[in-house]
Order: structure tokens, then sequence, then C-alpha cells
């Protein structure tokens, strides 16, 4: 804890009224409060308690008064329209002052959530398309190789592993290779491939098959078992398919190999219960997935060069001012994340954002 013991602030859970569900807020008082809108019959607020605890270290990485938030509409995907609209007419006045700002999640995409992100006063550069991923997905891959090359002193001849592959490892695997690095294995839920991967094929190969890329990928042989990506054999690890995807388990395989987080929670406390003990430095999550934030209030005028320039040079500056710390760099990131919260909030938030 900074400045001695403090009291901690749980997040504040507010039913809907007009349809089932729940709008999740973590920090009182916040100038904005941003988070995916998720739909799901069981969804609960606990289970996303570190989507939004992400953003608000987002947030306070980037020394900006604002709050992670949550919206779960319990409804089944075939009522989808109707919870939609009851959230959009409930909330409008928080929608369209802007203090609300949400985006599509798990089971919501951009057509169903039109009534709601019609209200977004967001700049939407992170949405424009580059070479089939989302400009947000680049910058990503920006800061997340800015994260790693702020661990290894640089990219150049380093041998990579990307957990989690999808658009973000898209993005990251682009960056990385562009700086040098070879991408020797990648995971999705399906497998994991193993070789010298080229990001061109891995483009192709993802947009035409999704998870089952990694059979593609392997050729005429069967992908490897998911878990194997953790192999020690690489220079760095980047992990981000969903909270708590690197385990202590994962932790142990990985053993001194450089850890990258880039989704929300992606390291377990486990995890890095086991990479501090192993003294194996470990980027937090909130700092190379802030690329996207730093674009959702620019000034129109920026273009996605300065966008991408200002996303590694505030990686660089966060990694420079952290790796060193005798905490390691993932804790010395909460440490400063928490040293700008004590200057607006009375209590820390309950929890580090950790899967």
């Amino acid at each position: 804890m900074l400045g001695g013991r403090w009291q901690t602030w749980r997040v504040e859970t507010r039913q809907l009224e007009s349809t089932p569900g729940f709008v999740i807020f973590d920090l009182p008082g916040a100038q904005h409060y941003v988070g995916e809108a998720r739909l799901g019959s069981r969804l609960i607020p606990g289970n996303a308690t570190m989507l939004v605890r992400h953003l608000t270290y987002v947030f306070a990485t980037l020394e900006q008064q604002r709050s992670g938030a949550s919206i779960g509409l319990k409804s089944d995907p075939s009522d989808a329209d109707g919870a939609v609209e009851a959230l959009a007419t409930e909330l409008a006045d928080d929608f369209s002052s802007g203090r609300l700002s949400t985006s599509p999640g798990l089971r919501l995409d951009a057509e169903l959530l039109a009534p709601v992100l019609a209200h977004d006063q967001r700049n939407l550069i992170g949405n424009d398309d580059r070479d089939g991923i989302s400009f947000n997905h680049e910058l990503v891959g920006v800061g997340a190789a800015a994260a790693a090359a702020g661990l290894l002193g640089g990219l150049d001849g380093k041998r990579i592993a990307i957990e989690g592959f999808g658009p973000a490892g898209l993005g990251i695997a682009r960056e990385a290779a562009a700086q040098g690095a070879a991408i020797t294995r990648i995971a999705t839920a399906k497998g994991c491939a193993n070789g010298q991967l080229d990001p061109v094929a891995l483009a192709e190969a993802w947009l035409a098959d999704g998870e089952m890329c990694v059979a593609t990928l392997s050729g005429d042989g069967e992908p490897a078992k998911p878990w194997t990506v953790w192999k020690d054999d690489v220079d760095v690890l980047f992990c981000g398919s969903k909270p708590g995807a690197m385990s202590g388990d994962g932790a142990s395989m990985a053993g001194s190999t450089p850890v990258v987080a880039f989704s929300p929670a992606a390291v377990s406390s486990k995890a890095l219960a086991v990479l501090r003990a192993a003294g194996t430095p470990v980027a937090a999550d909130f700092v190379a997935a802030a690329g996207p934030a730093l674009g959702w209030w620019a000034d129109p005028v920026l273009t996605h060069d300065d966008l991408r320039s200002a996303t590694a040079d505030t990686v660089n500056a966060v990694m420079s001012e952290t790796a060193g710390h005798d905490d390691g760099p993932f804790m010395a990131a909460c440490y400063r994340a928490e040293s700008f919260l004590q200057t607006w909030q009375d209590e820390l938030p309950f929890g580090r954002p950790l899967g």
C-alpha cells in the first residue's frame, strides 16, 4: 500500500430496472466510465470485476481521472435486441452525456449494440480497419511489443510465443517481427502451432480459420496441446486469451522466461507469485494494452502514426520507470498507478487486476 494503510473501495453494482442485468462502476467520482457490454443469461457481476479493474489501472497509468465499468445484460441471445433497446432507454442520460461509454463484448457485436453506440462521444479512430484487424488491436500490438522490448532490451533476434492468438495477437506478431523478432509459437483454445511463423501467413490463417488457424499452420501434423505454449524455449511469452490465462502451472513451465500480459488480468495471482519467486519479470496488462485508451479522447487531428508513437512512447516511459524495481515490473506498475489514484481517491479499489 502507498502512504500507509488505506481502506479499500469495492465496486458499485447497479441493477437495471428495465431489463435483467447490471452495470458495474469501479471508482466514485470519475469523469467517465468505460467498459464492455456483455450478454448472457448466467452473467454475474463478480466475474466482470477484473475486466473493470484492468481499465481503472489503464486510466491511472495514463494519469486520467476515469474509471472502468462493465454492463451485463442477463438475457438469452434471442432477446438481445429488446435488452439493448431497454438498456439504451434506461441509461440514455449516461450514454448521451458521455458519462458512460461502452463497446461490444461477449455476444454483442456493433450491430446489436448500435442503439447505445450511437451516443458514443469518443474518438472512434480505434475502429479503423488495419489489414484485417482494428486499429485498437494494432495499438495493443504496439504497446505489448514495446513492453517486451523494455524487458529484453530490444526484440531483434528474439524468439516469441503468443498465447491467446487473435486480432491483438496478430498485432503483436506484426510489431515484433518488424523489430526483428521471430514468432516461433502461437496458441488458441484449439491448440498450439510451432515453427517459423510469418506474420503474413498468420494473418491469412487467422482471417480464414479463426482459432482453428493452429491446425492450418501445423500443416500435415496435428497442432500441439494449447498448454505447450508455456514451454521455456523462447525469449518472451505473451499471454492474453482470458483472465487468469497464465495459471500457476503455466508460470512454473515458463520458468525464467519474461512474460507480457496483453488482455485484462491475463496473469493469475498464483502465477505472479510463482514468477516473482523465480525472479521472472512480468509486464502488466494495463501497461501493455494502454494504447486504445490513448485514442479515445485524442484530438481528431491526430493520425494513426501519431497514436502509434504516443503508445510506444508511453509504454517505453513506464517500462523504463518500473522494469528494474525490486518487486518486479508488474508490482511496480501497480504502485505507480495507485500513486496516481491517491491524488483523487480516498480509498483504493479492492484488489489488483489479476486473474
